[in-house]
């Protein structure tokens, strides 16, 4: 990840073009702005956005590595992070690694790239649903956030070993969290609270208010 640094090219451009040339096509990557704004992004595994059109949602999950650097000023410039992404009644597992950086005019901006772990493990032969679930009910049991299980450590392992990403491995060091597209639908027993919502609104809610007024001012009054 930070061979980039060693050859000039920026983390950027090292982060898109793992997507494109790993032989595991299961990617994404997202470049964002404060206070939550995407200015790019890959979905190569489909990964549930907490965004809407390319905008902040109101209610935001904290928990995404990528929300947690673009709200903390302190802390670690970079770092990985497994998480069991709670969408429905379905249990994802994801691994990123973000880091915080600037743009070429000097503008704060947080890189993440990860990948989906659920064809990984299958590929290697494990039961990937009891993993998830193992991970899933370790972090309910602590609150959100919890230590991987033993089992699930060495099988994630294996899996990155195969893949050849160190910073998995690096990510198993850390606790697990469990994100969500959003707040309002956060599965932990305590539910988090999400950064205040952005005073600014969507253009279609805009244009929705000023069809409602327009077509108020041409009704006939009674």
């Amino acid at each position: 990840m930070e061979a980039g640094e060693k050859i000039g090219l920026t983390p950027a451009v090292v982060m898109r073009r793992m997507t494109k040339v790993s032989p595991y096509p299961y990617w994404h990557f997202f470049d964002a702005y404060p206070p939550g704004y995407l200015r790019a992004v890959y979905r190569g595994n489909g990964i549930p956005l907490p965004w809407g059109n390319m905008a902040q949602v109101p209610d935001p999950c904290p928990n995404w590595a990528v929300f947690r650097m673009l709200n903390e000023s302190r802390g670690a410039d970079r770092g990985s992070q497994i998480s069991v992404l709670r969408d429905g009644d379905q249990s994802l597992l994801y691994c990123c690694h973000s880091r915080r950086t600037e743009d070429m005019a000097g503008n704060p901006h947080v890189l993440s790239v990860g990948i989906d772990l659920l064809p990984a493990l299958r590929s290697h032969g494990v039961d990937a649903d009891a993993i998830v679930e193992s991970i899933t009910s370790a972090c309910l049991h602590h609150h959100g956030e919890g230590r991987i299980p033993k089992a699930a450590t060495e099988a994630i392992q294996g899996a990155a070993k195969v893949l050849n990403i160190a910073w998995v491995e690096d990510a198993l060091l850390r606790p697990a969290r469990i994100i969500c597209p959003r707040s309002s639908a956060c599965p932990r027993t305590e539910h988090c609270d999400g950064p205040r919502a952005s005073r600014a609104r969507e253009i279609t809610d805009v244009r929705e208010e000023i069809i409602h007024k327009a077509r108020r001012a041409k009704a006939p009054a009674i």
